[in-house]
């Protein structure tokens, strides 16, 4: 069963069916949705998939030929899901995940604090394998492991390797750093197939908080503790450090 398919049934059994789409921003960096309960929940927006046009996220619907957006304010959040979750459209996806995040942002307590380099355990013989380029991690590990192994869809320089090398050489890596993004843009259930070890976490905002979901040992991700300064902030251009920064939301971590 894939990752999306986990994650839906997973929501599904978090909501009722009246909860609804209460407000969405789409974001430079972010998205973030809030829900009519209140919950709220942002990931990463999948801007390297789209095509850069001013109408992208909206489509001529009917006889009449208005614009309507693919996703709505006041939508049932079931509506969404069964659409977005599974959609080719990176914005769609984005709105989509960042409902999914807002659904199981809520028992803060089940929540453990820390760095996610600090909850993994690394020596000097380790093969660490990071896929998407999270440029903090990669620095204080190399001094600490045998060797990192850094892969991304976007090569911004000769130490990142391709994502398709992850067929070969992610099987030698003794020790895996997910970024939640691979969430977002379905690359996930890829990912994992070539995974050799249960030494595993999923790291970054856009990872979904939840338990009996992931086969991995450390889920990193964020809760919001200030809903409105979130969107505030995202509608201005912020990214995840000013959002951690501000105190609109924190670093939290699940250990299995």
């Amino acid at each position: 069963m894939s990752l999306a398919k986990k994650l839906h049934e997973k929501a599904l059994e978090n909501i009722t069916d009246d909860i609804f789409i209460e407000d969405f921003v789409i974001g430079i960096g972010e998205t973030a949705v809030k829900l009519s309960d209140g919950r709220t929940g942002f990931v990463a927006t999948n801007k390297e998939d789209t095509l850069g046009k001013c109408e992208e996220f909206y489509k001529c619907m009917g006889l009449d030929g208005k614009p309507e957006s693919k996703a709505e304010v006041g939508m049932k959040v079931k509506d969404l899901l069964e659409v977005g979750l599974y959609s080719g459209d990176p914005l769609l996806r984005s709105v989509t995940y960042a409902t999914v995040n807002a659904i199981f942002n809520k028992n803060p307590e089940r929540f453990v604090v820390g760095d996610t380099l600090e909850l993994m355990e690394f020596n000097k013989k380790d093969i660490v394998g990071i896929v998407g380029e999270i440029s903090p991690f990669i620095d204080k590990l190399r001094h600490k492991v045998w060797d990192v192994l850094v892969f991304d869809r976007q090569r911004r320089h000769d130490q990142i390797l391709p994502d398709w090398a992850i067929i070969e050489m992610l099987p030698k890596c003794t020790a895996v750093i997910i970024t939640g993004t691979t969430i977002v843009n379905g690359t996930i259930d890829y990912i994992l197939n070539y995974v050799n070890t249960d030494r595993v976490a999923i790291s970054g905002p856009s990872t979904i908080m939840v338990e009996d979901v992931y086969p991995v040992k450390i889920l990193s991700g964020s809760y919001i503790e200030d809903s409105e300064k979130l969107f505030d902030l995202i509608k201005k251009g912020a990214g995840t450090r000013t959002l951690f920064r501000s105190g609109a939301a924190r670093k939290v971590n699940l250990v299995f």
